[in-house]
């Protein structure tokens, strides 16, 4: 829709003037954060095998947006890890670097017998609607707010893309349950931590 574009050229531009690196970053959490996910070229062992895979997902994701979700999970380190929307390449990204290797599904019908085959064949144990240290979000509605007493982090793809989804976002940073949320246009990341004080945080993605 054309609204929705006009929206996302918005929303990009602000974006891209409050947006910071990592001089921008004064918590030790945020700037270990970009250092270790957002700049460094650095590849993980699993990423020989991840790369071949993505050339058949394009459509999914980009090479680059997978890369580092992979990257933000081994820095996160999650126990366990949900979708709840099908997405093959991002469960691979996400479950891959989780500590049990636990993924949760909304359908398993949703993924082909191949994928569920390559994803047991790594170790990586799929159910149906389980709670998860990590949800990781395509489309979201109201009934995300649950989800922030049932997980410690949740990752939202591309808030911005509408202005529903804009909004949303907005009203899941401002809720008290989070405790920090960050901006990365792309991506918005929210975690949720009662002993953390609450911060909000815009950072360029390098790619972008």
């Amino acid at each position: 829709m054309v609204a929705d574009f006009l929206f996302q050229i918005k929303t990009y531009l602000i974006y891209r003037y409050k947006a910071v690196n990592a001089h921008g970053l004064h918590s030790p959490f945020l700037f270990d954060f970009y250092n270790e996910v957002i700049s460094p070229q650095k590849e993980f062992y699993f990423f020989k095998r991840f790369r071949p895979l993505l050339t058949k997902y394009k459509k999914s994701i980009s090479t680059e947006n997978a890369l580092f979700l992979f990257r933000w999970a081994a820095f996160y380190k999650p126990n366990s890890v949900c979708l709840r929307n099908a997405n093959f390449p991002v469960a691979l990204a996400l479950a891959i670097p989780s500590k049990t290797k636990d993924l949760s599904v909304e359908k398993l019908r949703d993924y082909s017998e191949t994928e569920l085959s390559i994803l047991s064949s790594l170790g990586i144990l799929v159910q149906e609607n389980l709670h998860s240290d990590l949800c990781y979000y395509d489309k979201i509605d109201a009934e995300i707010f649950n989800e922030l007493h049932n997980s410690k982090c949740l990752i939202i793809s591309k808030p911005h893309a509408s202005k529903s989804k804009h909004n949303l976002w907005v009203t899941l940073c401002d809720s008290k349950s989070v405790s920090i949320s960050i901006d990365l246009y792309q991506f918005g990341i929210l975690l949720i931590d009662k002993n953390q004080a609450k911060q909000h945080f815009v950072i360029k993605l390098s790619w972008i």
